[in-house]
C-alpha cells in the first residue's frame, strides 16, 4: 500500500468532494455570495472537527456523522473487487489509520488555504490499509 499511497489519497478526494458538498451544502457558484457562504460553511464544520459529528456544533455523536460511513463505504467496500471485500480480515475492525486517512481528507477538502493543506494530507497517509 505504501507504493500506492498516492494512488488511495488521490481516489479518495475524487470520491470524497461530491459527498461532501451534497451532505454540508456547499454551492458550486462563483458569485461572492455563494462563496462567502461557503466559507462561512467550511469554517463551522473545522472548528472543533464538526464534519465528524452526527449532531453538528453540539459535539455529539463522534465518528458517527453519515458522510464518515458514506466514503468508508464508497472507498473500500463498494464492490466486491474493493480492498476492504477482497481482504476483509485487514478491515476488521476498521484501520486506525484509514480512519485518519477519511478524517484528514475531508478537514483537507475543508481547508481555506489548499497549499498548507496539501502537506497535511501527505502526512496523513496511512502506511497499510490493506494487504494489497
Amino acid at each position: 500500500v505504501t507504493s500506492r499511497g498516492s494512488q488511495v489519497r488521490g481516489q479518495l478526494k475524487t470520491k470524497l468532494r461530491p459527498l461532501v458538498e451534497a451532505i454540508f451544502g456547499f454551492h458550486s457558484s462563483q458569485s461572492k455570495s455563494a462563496i462567502k457562504k461557503n466559507r462561512s460553511l467550511a469554517e463551522g464544520l473545522k472548528d472543533g472537527s464538526n464534519f465528524a459529528f452526527k449532531v453538528l456544533h453540539h459535539y455529539m455523536g463522534f465518528l458517527k456523522a453519515p458522510l464518515i460511513q458514506k466514503i468508508i463505504n464508497t472507498m473500500w467496500f463498494a464492490n466486491k473487487h474493493d480492498d476492504g471485500i477482497k481482504f476483509h480480515k485487514h478491515f476488521m475492525p476498521f484501520p486506525y489509520p484509514a480512519l485518519a486517512l477519511v478524517l484528514t481528507a475531508v478537514s483537507s477538502l475543508l481547508c481555506l488555504k489548499p497549499h498548507r493543506c496539501r502537506s497535511m494530507l501527505m502526512a496523513a497517509a496511512p502506511s497499510r490499509l490493506s494487504a494489497a
